[in-house]
């Protein structure tokens, strides 16, 4: 089986820089980076390698700030509010007396 040469889009249509060609991403690709990121291979079931790993990462999480709001991105930790509690008068230190 012969791999077929991948046509490239004309110099003017390339993105300059990676975060533009991430931005430019559909959902579709997006999803299916992410989707090869939770299973650890490709769809044709080919293992992601390292540096694959890590690309795909840097596009996930590149694309989602671009295109989800902060509470759906990937690592979003929703900020707990403060306690109303008062503060101790002063601070015990364990193993003292």
């Amino acid at each position: 089986m012969t791999d077929t040469p991948r046509r490239r889009a004309p110099e003017s249509q390339r993105p300059k820089d990676f975060a533009s060609a991430v931005a430019s991403l559909d959902r579709a690709t997006y999803e299916n980076l992410r989707r090869a990121l939770e299973l650890g291979r490709w769809p044709d079931g080919r293992t992601l390698q390292a540096r694959q790993r890590e690309i795909c990462m840097e596009a996930v999480l590149n694309w989602e700030a671009v295109h989800l709001p902060p509470e759906q991105r990937t690592g979003y930790i929703e900020p707990k509010a403060c306690s109303d509690a008062p503060l101790p008068d002063r601070i015990r230190i364990l193993g003292e007396g």
